[in-house]
Order: structure tokens, then C-alpha cells, then sequence
């Protein structure tokens, strides 16, 4: 006697769409790829000679996904200079925690000389230098995106250190925070960030520690002019 056949069917596996939306890890390691890739490419070839075909190309992405995150290659470069402010803000940290106001410049300026005179840095910088002439919107896109939020970020800061009088700013000297601020980062910087743009800091490379004390001597001066125009 023949068995009946079983009326069941096998089970049909459901297939995933293909066409879901990436997960926001791979998103986002996309878009830093994106950065990663167009800084290469602007280091390497100047504003100018830089291609928004060339970077989609080497990142592996495609024009239209390019274009959709960053419509020019202006608003690339502004994405890449973004991104440094973003991590130096980010190695800051809050400026409004428990640290003293010497410890809190003093970790700020550290970190920020650490940038000026990291490589990627260095090398954005010339190109800005290089071609702000025939492209003025690289110098604002610079100064706005870089420069200057951390000038406001510090101004911003020893305003409240005024209000809360854990810092006095002489007004016969300086009208405001602001140039205050101009007057920190001058000590910061010095000359060091240029004999770095300029190539010169391998034949006389400072060490990370040796950085930092120079940070600390910075502030120092300035704390004590401001007590002393107290």
C-alpha cells in the first residue's frame, strides 16, 4: 500500500532585504573613511588639484554618496577641518569641571599644541596658506571651523572665571576676554607651531613633556598678569 504524501511543504527560508539601511557603526567608519581619505588627498595635491571623483574613488564610495554628505569640495574640506576641532574639543574635554583655572588652560593649551603641531595639521595648514589666495573661502572655513571656535571656547571660559572672580582681566590693558585669549595662545604657540609648518621642528623636535612645560610656563605668565593688573 502506497504511503500518502505529506501535504506539508518545507519550510521557505525569508530572505533579508537587501536594500536595509547599514548600521549607524558602519555609517559612521564610512563617513571617518570618507575624511580619512579626502585629507590624503588635499595633503597630497593641494585644494586645487584635489578631486571629489579621485576621493570617492580611493574610498571606495561612490559620487552619489559623496555628494550627498558633502555637496562641494569646499564643504569637504570644512568636514575634515571639523573634524580636528571635534577632537581636540574632544581630548579637552568640559572646561567647566573641577580643575583649577591654571590646570584647566594648562590642559587645554597642552592639547592644543599637540594639534598645531601634528602632521595632518602641519600639512592642512600649508594648503590653506598655499591657496587661500585664489580661494578665499579656505582661509574662513579655517578660521571659523578651527581657530576660531577655540577662541571662543576660551573666551567663553575666562568670561565665566570673571563673572565667578576666579580671574581677573586688567581693563587698562585688555578690553575683554577675547584679546585675552589672544594674548594666552601667543604664549602657547610662540614660534614653536611655525618652525613646524615650516619643517624646521626635525632638526630641533621638542618632546611631548617638553611641550607641556613650555604650556605650563605660558600660563604661569599669564595668571600672573592678570593678578598683577588686578
Amino acid at each position: 500500500m502506497k504511503q500518502k504524501a505529506s501535504a506539508r511543504r518545507p519550510a521557505v527560508k525569508k530572505r533579508r532585504s537587501a536594500r536595509g539601511r547599514p548600521p549607524a557603526r558602519e555609517v559612521a567608519s564610512r563617513a571617518e573613511r570618507l575624511l580619512d581619505v579626502a585629507t590624503e588627498v588635499f595633503l597630497q595635491k593641494g585644494y586645487k588639484g584635489a578631486s571629489m571623483i579621485e576621493i570617492a574613488r580611493r574610498a571606495g564610495a561612490s559620487k552619489q554618496t559623496l555628494y550627498a554628505r558633502y555637496p562641494s569640495k569646499a564643504e569637504l574640506f570644512a568636514g575634515l577641518i571639523e573634524r580636528k576641532a571635534a577632537h581636540l574639543f574632544e581630548a579637552i574635554g568640559s572646561l567647566d569641571d573641577t580643575r583649577s583655572v591654571r590646570e584647566t588652560l594648562i590642559h587645554c593649551g597642552a592639547n592644543l599644541l599637540e594639534l598645531i603641531v601634528s602632521p595632518d595639521a602641519r600639512g592642512v595648514h600649508r594648503v590653506v596658506i598655499a591657496e587661500c589666495m585664489e580661494f578665499p573661502e579656505l582661509g574662513e572655513i579655517f578660521w571659523s571651523r578651527g581657530p576660531g571656535r577655540t577662541r571662543a571656547m576660551l573666551a567663553d571660559y575666562l568670561r565665566t572665571q570673571q563673572k565667578l572672580g576666579h580671574l581677573a582681566i586688567p581693563p587698562s590693558r585688555l578690553r575683554d576676554p577675547e584679546q585675552a585669549v589672544e594674548v594666552l595662545l601667543a604664549l602657547i604657540v610662540s614660534d614653536m607651531s611655525l618652525r613646524a609648518w615650516i619643517g624646521l621642528d626635525s632638526r630641533n623636535k621638542k618632546s611631548r613633556a617638553e611641550r607641556r612645560a613650555w604650556v605650563e610656563f605660558a600660563v604661569d605668565i599669564f595668571l600672573a598678569a592678570m593678578k598683577a593688573g588686578a
